[in-house]
């Protein structure tokens, strides 16, 4: 049986995941390209949190989060720490009656799939809880001690070696930097050590790298780079209780060792404010710092106002990512205009709780030409109509 030869270009979450849902069908010969390291880029610098009913996905997607979850609690049940999973449950503060209603419909989702969820308006509990918070301007909170975050570099790496062991190969240390596109589809790759191979399909994973890489068959990817400036605290006071994952609908903070990691929310992020995104080069991330004052001066009010315990933290250290937006914060996954050149890209920041169900669904789109409604909605064209 003749095998489809298929190439991914880039090797964070997206790619890695894909790779391995398209390994496990016997007819696929599989190639991923990785210009630096597996794991690396801005899959290196995410958050990791998967939580079960926090505002970063719809409820109406609930099962690509609970596919996402389950599929790295499986990892970690196979091998224990292969996910880096910190079981620190979430809280998630209500602001609003239509908060209030979205945690509650969440919890039940939780619940209805075997997992713990309650939501608690006792302000006295919300504080036993996370003693640091000021509970005054909240309605309640939805909590649940199920689940957590994880590690991306580490789950990439798992993927990569299930894609590996499965027959799938992996080139890094090699960039892509030509793809061949002929009569309107695209037929293979040129790389940066002077070879050239013939694919029947390639697909770009390369998130904030996409409207690059998209360059290099004439695609314009609808995409936009928002700032993912993350900051660690260093609490004044020693934290002896399980510091859960904080959930604000502008911004969210977990446990990173002995500090506290805040971030502001990508759903919160304005695509029109110059602030807030743009258009710019991930190649020119630094490891460290490069995050802009006006971050941490809206963290700290945050803070200020829900969060007094950790006001008069200092800062540790910071860094700067990019996330890939759409206009609606969903990604784009399948065809393009350019035939058998593919996307998954664009998951902002969800990637580590969306990529396990959207690798699922596009392998098999891929190897059987069997869509799902998830495709269908996250597909290219809602964005062409726009």
């Amino acid at each position: 049986m003749a095998k489809k030869k298929i190439c991914i270009i880039g090797g964070g979450i997206s790619g890695t995941s894909l790779g391995y849902n398209l390994s496990l069908y016997d007819d696929a010969d599989v190639t991923l390209y990785e210009k630096d390291r597996i794991g690396g880029g801005t899959t290196s610098k995410s958050a990791g949190t998967v939580c079960l009913f926090d505002d970063s996905l719809d409820n109406r997607y609930f099962d690509v989060r609970l596919y996402g979850f389950e599929t790295y609690l499986k990892m970690e049940k196979e091998k224990p720490g292969s996910a880096g999973f910190d079981q620190t449950g979430t809280l998630v503060c209500a602001t609003s009656e239509k908060e209030v209603l979205r945690i509650k419909a969440g919890i039940a989702l939780a619940k209805s799939a075997g997992y713990t969820g309650e939501y608690i308006t006792d302000k006295a509990r919300i504080r036993e809880i996370l003693p640091m918070l000021d509970t005054e301007p909240i309605l309640g909170a939805g909590y649940t001690k199920d689940d957590g975050y994880f590690d991306g570099t580490m789950i990439s790496n798992n993927f990569a070696g299930k894609m590996q062991a499965n027959g799938g190969k992996i080139i890094s240390g090699v960039k892509v930097t030509k793809v061949t596109v002929e009569d309107g589809q695209a037929t293979g790759i040129e790389t940066s050590d002077g070879k050239s191979e013939s694919y029947d399909v390639v697909i770009d994973c390369t998130g904030p790298w996409s409207r690059f890489t998209g360059e290099l068959v004439g695609l314009d990817v609808p995409i936009w780079h928002t700032k993912a400036e993350a900051f660690f605290i260093a609490p004044p006071e020693k934290m002896d209780f399980v510091f859960p994952i904080l959930k604000y609908p502008a911004f969210y903070a977990l446990r990173a060792g002995e500090n506290v990691f805040i971030c502001k929310s990508h759903l919160s992020m304005d695509l029109d404010n110059p602030e807030h995104a743009g258009q710019w080069n991930p190649d020119h991330l630094p490891e460290r710092g490069g995050t802009d004052d006006y971050f941490i001066e809206f963290l700290y009010e945050q803070m200020e106002k829900d969060v007094p315990g950790l006001v008069d933290g200092g800062l540790s250290s910071s860094w700067l990512s990019y996330r890939a937006e759409t206009r609606d914060f969903l990604p784009i996954i399948g065809d393009t205009p350019v035939k058998n050149y593919l996307l998954a890209t664009g998951y902002g920041g969800n990637g580590i709780i969306e990529a396990p169900a959207v690798s699922r669904d596009l392998a098999k789109y891929i190897m059987r030409g069997e869509s799902t409604l998830l495709l269908e909605e996250w597909a290219f064209p809602r964005l062409w109509k726009k």
